[in-house]
């Protein structure tokens, strides 16, 4: 038999940087396309099930630990198997989950439904990070990282409007039959022209070489502070679109369907933050980014609570300001991933997974925190944005390298 008739695909023609930044934009768009087709349907599924917001919140934050707990798996499973085997067994662990939600008759089965889902879908941030890596010197991973980025917001900016029709034509597990079929086209997508990216020459890792890497940037300073500034990014956002669809409903009297219209500002936002990473890091340093976005994150969510303290209780009044705060996470996360997966380029994979798990974590507590605090109003969620904004602006003082390229 011809051995090029049984050599993968992928490795036999090259594909250019642009085709595979947006193969990876596919791979990781999974992930929030998944959440952000569910979202609008959150309260409809607390009456479904009779459960409250704070138990219903359990399938977003669950689903949350569960991608962070992937996160940390993936990158280590890429750096010793390859990339392109680790995406391809994330992908088929996501169908599993898929198809265990859209069958659920429990909260307690969507919740593992969810979960299971979400520890696939980890593959695609945390691998194409490593990937971004491999293929791109430090000075141009910022921007690669904010065009794959900017690729997969088009899809997922208009994923909870159509997750809210779906929901109101059929139901909601049509919104998990959507993703069935949309995984099957990317696993195919991924098989047929993924490359492997992880050099042929370099050795396997061992375990106890990928845990001394773990210690070793858990003592470095900067990778805390990068820590800390994704967690800031990551919890103000994942609080934000968490509750607002509860907000929607109970504070401003809308429909669930209306929350993906509006999210449509965010995502333009966030859009647009990345958009212009690739153009002014030709005349800024990263760093200018980071601080920019850091200050521009504050004054959204800071807007936001003022206005609606002032008396005026419309949706756009909300979600303008945080566009806002969108377009400066745009901005700054790039740069502060950059900034933590090249404190160790010899395992990208190991630094990307636990940069990722910490920022997950953070997250899925502030999200499961914040489920306790009523949602027949805006203020909970605008003040814990508020704050949590502060907290980003003081660690940049505290860590000024963000930004800046540290090889280990």
């Amino acid at each position: 038999m011809n051995d090029a008739a049984t050599e993968p695909p992928s490795t036999r023609k090259a594909i250019s940087d642009r085709a595979l930044l947006t193969l990876l934009a596919a791979v990781t768009a999974l992930g929030p396309i998944s959440t952000n087709l569910y979202l609008p349907v959150m309260p409809e599924l607390r009456e479904y099930f009779g459960a409250t917001v704070a138990q219903a919140q359990e399938t977003f934050s669950v689903s949350l630990v569960t991608f962070a707990i992937g996160m940390l798996v993936w990158g280590p499973v890429s750096d010793r198997y390859g990339r392109r085997t680790a995406v391809l067994a994330g992908l088929s662990i996501f169908v599993v989950g898929a198809l265990t939600s859209i069958t659920a008759h429990s909260l307690g089965q969507l919740v593992l439904g969810r979960g299971i889902q979400s520890f696939g879908t980890a593959t695609g941030l945390v691998v194409a990070r490593a990937i971004v890596s491999d293929r791109f010197p430090f000075e141009r991973m910022a921007r690669a990282l904010a065009y794959l980025t900017m690729v997969s917001i088009l899809g997922n900016s208009l994923a909870p409007v159509a997750g809210g029709y779906l929901a109101a034509l059929l139901n909601w597990r049509a919104i998990f039959g959507v993703l069935l079929i949309a995984v099957t086209v990317v696993a195919y997508l991924v098989w047929r022209s993924m490359p492997e990216t992880r050099s042929a020459d370099s050795k396997p890792p061992k375990p106890r070489e990928m845990v001394q890497t773990v210690w070793q940037l858990l003592r470095m300073p900067l990778f805390a502070g990068c820590v800390l500034q994704s967690g800031v990014v990551y919890a103000t956002f994942m609080v934000f679109i968490s509750l607002t669809p509860y907000v929607m409903v109970s504070a401003l009297g809308r429909s669930s369907t209306e929350f993906g219209m509006y999210y449509l500002l965010i995502a333009l936002g966030y859009f647009l933050g990345n958009w212009a990473v690739g153009r002014v890091m030709t005349v800024r340093e990263p760093h200018w980014l980071v601080s920019r976005g850091l200050l521009l994150q504050f004054v959204g969510a800071a807007a936001a609570l003022g206005l609606v303290a002032l008396g005026f209780h419309h949706p756009v009044v909300i979600f303008a300001p945080m566009s806002v705060l969108a377009f400066g996470q745009g901005l700054a996360l790039p740069n502060v991933t950059a900034t933590s997966v090249s404190l160790a380029p010899q395992h990208a994979g190991v630094a990307s997974s636990l940069v990722g798990f910490l920022q997950q974590i953070i997250g899925a507590i502030s999200v499961q925190c914040m489920g306790v605090f009523p949602t027949d109003t805006a203020y909970p969620m605008l003040i814990f944005c508020t704050v949590v904004c502060v907290v980003g602006a003081v660690a940049l003082q505290v860590f000024p390298e963000i930004g800046t390229e540290r090889r280990s």
